[in-house]
């Protein structure tokens, strides 16, 4: 398994380190950057976020105490990054949505489907691909709410509550997600043409961010000393998954293999989401990139040591 583990993270590090590469080598800046960062956030996320929802088949959406489970665990582990970085840090909304967003969502597709397929079997790759759908919805929602209300900060109540609305609602992540969430209640499976289409542009999305990361961290000088986010990254590797345990045990009372999937989908490094965004913003860019490279990095002993507990 660990073997198996190292085949499924080794990609993420690969693509970092193709941008890190191409920065110090001088072949791309941080404009380069911007520009994979403007591609993934207004056409390949959305068409990534659109396409696995849209394919969700109608009764399988809402997946009882699963999806109860996973939502609460992650509504929880935001509330406790909220809660730290407002007593730890005080530095604004935009900033505490984005810890948020770093340490709550976790990197299901990428590392999760195929990690949980390979612990658990194929039927495991349905809950994961729900997990990722309520991340979208739910962690993108908040974090994008925090950071536009930390733009609007200042402005009369009525005003600044309209300009976030409609911030909101012209968010292409966001729409992105209220159109594949309709598709799939409304038309179901995407026609085979049309799935083409949105999982090719959308394939882009994971690497193209990755290399994102890469180049950014290569103009850095010091990158790896932002120590500001180890409590996050502890909260995320450790926190989370425990949250999730108590949850699924003495809450929602789940079998012990769909237990063992939702600890494991909780304890995924974050995924390059957070980054995307907190470059979009221009909120923790530094810290962002350097908790996905750091959590990545430690999560190939956190998660050998969890797959070999929830499967002893």
């Amino acid at each position: 398994m660990t073997s198996g583990l190292f085949d499924v993270i080794f990609p993420v590090f690969a693509l970092i380190a193709c941008g890190f590469g191409a920065g110090r080598l001088g072949w791309m800046n941080s404009a380069h950057s911007d520009g994979l960062n403007r591609l993934v956030y207004y056409l390949a996320f959305p068409a990534l976020l659109f396409i696995v929802i849209a394919r969700t088949p109608r009764a399988e959406i809402v997946q009882g105490g699963f999806l109860l489970a996973w939502t609460a665990s992650v509504l929880v582990g935001y509330l406790l990054t909220c809660m730290l970085s407002l007593i730890a840090r005080r530095d604004g909304w935009g900033a505490m949505g984005v810890r948020s967003m770093n340490t709550t969502c976790g990197n299901t597709a990428m590392i999760g489907i195929p990690l949980c397929v390979a612990a658990f079997g194929q039927d495991a790759a349905l809950p994961a691909v729900l997990a990722t759908t309520v991340l979208a919805v739910l962690n993108l929602s908040l974090t994008l709410f925090f950071l536009e209300a930390e733009r609007q900060r200042g402005g009369a109540g009525r005003a600044v509550a309209l300009k976030i609305a409609r911030a909101l609602a012209v968010n292409p992540l966001l729409i992105a997600v209220v159109c594949g969430i309709v598709y799939a209640l409304l038309l179901g499976a995407p026609p085979p043409a049309m799935d083409r289409l949105f999982q090719t542009l959308g394939t882009a999305a994971i690497p193209c961010s990755l290399v994102a990361v890469g180049i950014f961290i290569s103009g850095q000088r010091r990158w790896w000393a932002a120590s500001g986010m180890l409590p996050f990254a502890a909260l995320k590797l450790a926190a989370m998954p425990l949250v999730a345990w108590v949850l699924a045990t003495q809450l929602f009372q789940l079998d012990a293999r769909t237990t063992a999937v939702l600890v494991v989908l909780s304890a995924m490094p974050p995924a390059s989401t957070g980054f995307v965004i907190a470059q979009r913003y221009g909120t923790l860019v530094d810290e962002s990139a350097s908790m996905l490279v750091f959590s990545t990095i430690v999560s190939v002993v956190t998660l050998a040591v969890l797959l070999a507990w929830v499967q002893a």
